[in-house]
């Protein structure tokens, strides 16, 4: 009976201090900008389409989810099938799906990328980091994903991908659109 109590104690500390070591937002993301914080406007060519994009074009009309990837990522390849599913889920309901491509390789890279993956949302190429280094600040790992409420503040980050079964993502964006819809 001791050792069987002494076991279930062990495996108590065990699950408390692994509890502990993953915290309950995101990994720090390496960025400058922080949640809570304002995002900074952009604008940057899409690759598929050649229209320009603006961040503030979908200010007070949608939540917006920014993907910082590059071609030679196999975790951000790997994640864009759910990430199509995620954009045709929630796009009609007040949800903004931007990709935002840092440079490496040529152009032709991405489009076969983005034509392999049947990527639905748009692509923009950050060709001279402005937006992902200097605007927001990037610094660490990728894939990275931010996601902005219709005010324009960062609501929630997060880096690499999900463990199979735990993408909060779906909750996140259904919170935040929710709060749209009741005008907060």
């Amino acid at each position: 009976m001791r050792g069987r109590c002494r076991t279930v104690l062990v495996l108590v500390l065990l699950a408390a201090m692994a509890s502990a070591a993953v915290p309950a937002v995101a990994q720090d993301t390496a960025m400058r900008i922080k949640i809570g914080e304002k995002a900074p406007n952009f604008k940057l060519k899409d690759v598929m389409t050649g229209k320009v994009v603006t961040l503030s074009e979908f200010a007070g009309k949608k939540v917006v989810m920014l993907e910082f990837w590059t071609v030679w990522c196999d975790i951000c390849k790997r994640e864009m099938p759910n990430l199509v599913r995620l954009y045709s889920r929630w796009k009609g309901r007040g949800f903004e799906l931007l990709s935002i491509v840092l440079p490496s390789g040529n152009v032709e890279d991405i489009r076969k990328i983005v034509r392999e993956h049947k990527v639905n949302y748009g692509v923009l190429l950050d060709a001279d980091l402005s937006v992902s280094t200097k605007s927001y600040g990037l610094a660490g790992p990728i894939p990275l994903k931010v996601v902005i409420d219709s005010k324009g503040v960062v609501r929630y980050t997060h880096v690499g991908d999900y463990p199979p079964g735990e993408d909060e993502l779906p909750f996140v964006i259904e919170d935040l659109l929710k709060e749209m819809e009741k005008g907060k």
